[in-house]
């Protein structure tokens, strides 16, 4: 055991004491991937899924991921297409067969993440099916006793540590389709197996679990999951445990806030700066795993992408934006598209992205309606503009100190600026480019004359609900 590790115990008292990694907080942006069996099929309805919960839950869902679990409810979207499509004696483990990753390349995706200025990934390891990417050796369904016949892990591992991304492996944990024993004691220990064999092969950064609100009817505790064994586990075998972290999706708990180092809303944002740090998660399109019925309407533009992440940044979170490979492991050329465009942004504008931290105020907005977001790195604020300015950006409520430089970022001269009464003026010039968004750094630190109130306190499960962000269904 190295000399002054911290290790911490299988309560919520300890676990609490856990803070987000820095690196974590720094990187900003991460990618998902979303790839297994599920990508076969490659079907999810992209109309008629804006429906309440309960009736996503029995079969109209936009998740081409959970194809098993919808395709059970009889005369659901997803029955009616694996019907027509394959027959009603096709099961969905005649699928594992055709998922053969024959072009999968994890060399190639790293590099494409690295391009996109993303700093960490997180695999996909093993979903709802019940189908593991690893050779696990507790179950035989997993990708190197069947379908590719490789660990698909390790190429993902190897890859992204090569290219300097840190790893994150997703695995599901309260849900699962699959087992028929879930949810149950020995469901519980298999678990635990499982997720100790990813942790001990693969020493993940970051440890990704999964779907705490797809209980039916009742979210079960998280000490039936005896989650908090788990997480203690995974700190304590780290090299470092204040390097390493775990999200929030562990089951139910009766703590003040969800149990982990930072809260995951899905296809949601913060209305403001919550005192806790936190990530978005979503994919590029309506779906996590490929869907093939998305066309380019389904698809996020990447300025509107741009703008999510750097409104996330301003509120104190992280953006993890999805992939969803094809079965033989190629990523669809509009969500590489995608990647590249918010790379060729962040390449410019990173400065105001990475290693920053919120300011006293996440943004405002202009008399002419263009969005301002926040963001600080030592003395300096950044204030990144959603639209192209005019002749002036007349921001309100911020005051510039005496000797104020400011410049737009892709560019190295100084701009002119001068304020008038509440508001900083900044002149811009004729000739800038075009782009997603306009990141101004304005040194030293000015006065913010507004400042965050009533911040976002650390949420429930029941709280999200009512404040509609728990949106994972």
């Amino acid at each position: 055991m190295e000399e002054n590790k911290k290790l911490y115990e299988a309560n919520w008292e300890s676990l609490k004491q856990h803070k987000p990694a820095q690196w974590f907080k720094d990187a900003k942006f991460g990618i998902f991937v979303h790839w297994g069996v599920y990508s076969v099929p490659a079907w999810a309805p992209t109309a008629g899924c804006e429906l309440d919960q309960n009736t996503k839950l029995h079969g109209t869902h936009p998740y081409a991921e959970i194809y098993l679990y919808c395709m059970r409810f009889r005369n659901s979207p997803f029955w009616k297409h694996h019907v027509e499509t394959y027959g009603s004696n096709f099961h969905y483990d005649d699928f594992i067969p055709m998922f053969r990753a024959e072009n999968y390349n994890p060399d190639e995706w790293a590099k494409l993440f690295k391009e996109a200025g993303a700093k960490y990934s997180v695999m996909v390891t093993k979903h709802s099916d019940d189908f593991a990417m690893w050779p696990t050796a507790y179950s035989d369904r997993n990708a190197v006793q069947m379908g590719p016949h490789k660990d698909l892990v390790k190429g993902f591992a190897d890859a992204m540590r090569s290219n300097d991304l840190k790893l994150g492996l997703y695995f599901t944990w309260c849900f699962n389709v699959y087992y028929s024993h879930y949810p149950s004691y020995p469901y519980t220990d298999y678990i635990h197996a499982q997720a100790k064999e990813l942790i001990d092969t693969y020493h993940p950064d970051l440890f990704w679990p999964d779907a705490e609100y797809a209980v039916p009817r009742q979210r079960v505790p998280a000490s039936l999951w005896r989650s908090e064994e788990m997480i203690a586990y995974f700190y304590n075998q780290a090299k470092n445990p204040e390097e390493v972290l775990v999200n929030d999706r562990w089951g139910k708990v009766d703590n003040a806030r969800l149990l982990g180092d930072y809260m995951t809303p899905e296809y949601a944002s913060m209305k403001g700066i919550p005192e806790f740090y936190w990530e978005t998660t979503r994919g590029i399109g309506r779906s996590f795993g490929y869907n093939q019925m998305e066309g380019e309407n389904d698809y996020t533009s990447v300025k509107e992408l741009v703008h999510i992440l750097v409104d996330n940044v301003s509120k104190n979170g992280n953006l993890l934006l999805n992939v969803g490979p094809k079965a033989d492991g190629t990523i669809p050329e509009i969500q590489k598209q995608r990647l590249l465009g918010i790379g060729k942004w962040l390449r410019i504008n990173g400065e105001a992205i990475y290693g920053t931290r919120h300011w006293v105020h996440y943004g405002t907005e202009t008399e002419d309606g263009n969005v301002i977001r926040y963001t600080k790195k030592g003395n300096t604020v950044y204030a990144m503009a959603l639209e192209r300015p005019g002749k002036e950006l007349k921001i309100p409520y911020l005051m510039a100190k005496e000797g104020t430089r400011i410049r737009l970022l892709g560019r190295e001269q100084e701009l002119e600026w001068h304020q008038d009464g509440r508001e900083l003026v900044i002149h811009i010039p004729e000739n800038i480019d075009d782009s997603e968004a306009y990141a101004f750094a304005i040194s030293p630190e000015p006065y913010c004359l507004i400042e965050e109130k009533n911040k976002p306190k650390i949420l429930t499960v029941d709280d999200l609900q009512v404040m509609g962000l728990d949106k994972h269904w």
